[in-house]
């Protein structure tokens, strides 16, 4: 019996439009992509199913192999390895050769297992997964079959669309998402003539009449029939659409964000609760209510990639942002909301945050922010259950920030540090390294900062990467790079010089090698970085608190050993007027109109630094302690965008 008449026989009720999700995506949220387009599906009577195939992988090959796949960055084309012998059967890379630098490069390989015979066993078993995926999505009768593709996606989707044109020839295939934007999508619609149709950037505006269209008529559809932003069979032999814009190709922008539907996670839901790791899976909701970057539209900060083309900044009302929330929490019974826009919109402070607030902290919320919020915004951000931001902080040198195009300063990182574990909202934040033009001595100084800050949230430390659509990539000139594709992108695609480059969204510079050698300043700062992130994970976090009985100071300190400090008089003053960071000229300034003498305060600033008290940024005088009592900081299965739960009997790191 052959596949298709093996789907045949367990067909299911036919859809219109199967949208399918494949591995790598979190299994922890829906698709707010496919969740988007099949809410404007849906509307326009075009029946459609959501398929989730990351969530049938995990089933396939196991929750433990998922976990390490994650570990591996998406620069390194690991899952894009895995599937190519799908996607491109007549492709014969160097195995020996992309294992041997997979070893170099994600050395969490080997703790959990997988050397290189492993990987090349796992690679030859992909080939049954995807005719065992494309069999489930086939026995829906579709008649189109659209992936969506991000990071680690895109080899697994041109994997399954090739073999769902293999088994179903007359089915419509269709990309989308990310690495589709503009010279990408196009680079992948000239050169894997299985895939119909590509979407290059935000397709809100076109999809329900694209879809509808191709349903009446098939996908060869005349050049003048074809939404802006999409690639059609008509292009492959009347040419390519061009435009003035961005790197000359095509890419659709959804310009008002009024319009943004909310997106339908039925299907996902319904798949998870029949999922063998359902009672692991602790789903968070994906949410939209702004698009672009309003900082990156002033500034762009220059190793970010986001966005495309288009960093305008797009927002929904505020009014709506609210009812929003309560609808799609009360449709699905979740209260983890998970925004995921680049960056919150600063008029929530006046207007959402405190509707949250008065509806008693409703949700666990997560948004990326900037880092330079002041003390009462972050209260406020707690107040209304936003319990988790990523607020931007890539280094605490203000002259790496400087290069970064980040419009803060170190000073402000500290303090914004220093408000979130004080009302308890978590961080997530990255020391960056390798930048162009950066000393390695500011690595140092940084490093000799940390042991005064062990009492706020680590961050991780990585190497600078090169993205498609940074200031690095579109004007590489300017800071002295040669880039070249991450190159294990050459063993995961057929695809070479400058077709390579135009499929591909990471890159290295040929000057600084994927696994640079280490400098003295960052080894001492990596290294600080390890010791902070051990100190929390190994037990309860460090504290540095005050009491203030109004002539004593009551200092608590955990830092290094368990120890109490009791300071009065101008050391007392002192420490309570730098609390939010002033200037030492402003401090200085203030204390002596109190009546102080100016030799005498900068002889207390020198031992309040010294006792680890207070710490010098950028002409600032930062006090460290918290003020008691401070709020605990949620612990990492809390994140709003959903957690999958630890084994049982595994305790969890606590971080409080």
């Amino acid at each position: 019996m052959s596949s298709l008449a093996a789907v045949s026989e367990a067909s299911c009720p036919p859809v219109d439009v199967c949208l399918v999700n494949m591995p790598l995506a979190g299994l922890e949220r829906p698709s707010i992509a496919l969740g988007q387009i099949q809410t404007l599906l849906r509307q326009d009577g075009i029946d459609t199913a959501t398929c989730y195939a990351n969530m049938w992988f995990a089933e396939y090959f196991g929750l433990n192999l998922v976990k390490t796949l994650v570990s591996v960055p998406p620069e390194d084309a690991l899952v894009d390895w895995l599937f190519s012998s799908v996607a491109f059967p007549d492709f014969s890379p160097d195995h020996d050769a992309y294992l041997a630098m997979m070893m170099q490069r994600a050395p969490t390989l080997l703790p959990r297992g997988l050397d290189p015979p492993g990987l090349l066993d796992l690679r030859s078993r992909i080939p049954d997964f995807v005719d065992w995926t494309a069999s489930k999505i086939l026995r829906r009768n579709p008649r189109i079959v659209g992936c969506s593709s991000t990071f680690q996606q895109h080899v697994a989707s041109l994997a399954l669309l090739r073999r769902i044109r293999e088994m179903a020839p007359d089915i419509v295939t269709m990309i989308g998402g990310a690495n589709c934007e503009s010279v990408m999508g196009r680079t992948t619609h000239a050169n894997f003539p299985w895939v119909d149709l590509v979407a290059s950037g935000e397709a809100d505006g076109f999809i329900a009449r694209l879809v509808r269209d191709v349903l009446d008529q098939g996908p060869d559809l005349a050049a003048d029939a074809v939404p802006y932003g999409v690639f059609a069979p008509v292009h492959r032999h009347e040419g390519y659409p061009v435009t003035e814009l961005g790197d000359g190709t095509p890419r659709a922008v959804t310009d008002d964000a009024r319009g943004l539907p909310l997106p339908d996670y039925d299907d996902y839901f319904a798949e998870l609760g029949q999922s063998l790791y359902a009672g692991v899976v602790e789903p968070g909701l994906p949410m939209e209510f702004s698009r672009g970057c309003w900082w990156g539209a002033k500034s762009h900060c220059t190793f970010c990639g986001l966005n495309g083309g288009s960093m305008a900044y797009r927002a929904k009302p505020a009014a709506a942002v609210v009812d929003e929330m309560i609808a799609m929490s009360a449709r699905y019974d979740i209260r983890r909301i998970e925004a995921v826009d680049n960056i919150m919109d600063m008029s929530y402070f006046k207007t959402v945050l405190p509707d949250l607030a008065d509806r008693d902290r409703p949700f666990q919320l997560f948004f990326e922010t900037k880092a330079n919020l002041r003390k009462n915004q972050v209260r406020m951000l707690s107040e209304a259950g936003v319990n988790w931001i990523q607020p931007g902080i890539e280094s605490l040198d203000s002259r790496i920030l400087t290069l970064m195009g980040k419009g803060c300063t170190a000073a402000q990182n500290v303090l914004l540090l220093k408000w979130c574990r004080q009302y308890g909202v978590r961080a997530s934040w990255t020391i960056i390294t390798d930048f162009p033009g950066e000393e390695d001595d500011w690595y140092a100084e940084m490093a000799a900062h940390v042991p005064a800050l062990l009492h706020l949230q680590p961050g991780s430390f990585i190497p600078l990467r090169y993205d498609r659509y940074s200031p690095y990539f579109n004007n590489p000139e300017r800071y002295g790079l040669k880039l070249r594709p991450s190159p294990c992108y050459q063993y995961a695609y057929p695809l070479t010089g400058e077709t390579l480059f135009d499929q591909v969204y990471f890159f290295e510079d040929d000057d600084r090698p994927a696994v640079p050698e280490s400098r003295p300043g960052v080894a001492a700062m990596r290294s600080a970085i390890k010791m902070w992130v051990l100190k929390w994970r190994d037990g309860p976090p460090p504290v540095l608190t005050m009491v203030d009985t109004s002539d004593s100071l009551v200092i608590e300190d955990s830092r290094d050993g368990e120890q109490t400090t009791v300071l009065s008089g101008l050391q007392r003053s002192a420490l309570l007027a730098a609390d939010e960071g002033p200037s030492e000229q402003q401090l200085t300034l203030s204390l002596t109109r109190d009546g102080h003498d100016a030799s005498r305060i900068s002889e207390v600033l020198d031992y309040l630094v010294e006792q680890r008290l207070l710490i010098r940024l950028d002409g600032r005088a930062i006090a460290l302690p918290l003020t008691k009592p401070h709020q605990r900081i949620p612990l990492p299965s809390a994140f709003p965008g959903g957690n999958i739960s630890a084994r049982p009997g595994k305790i969890e790191s606590f971080f409080g």
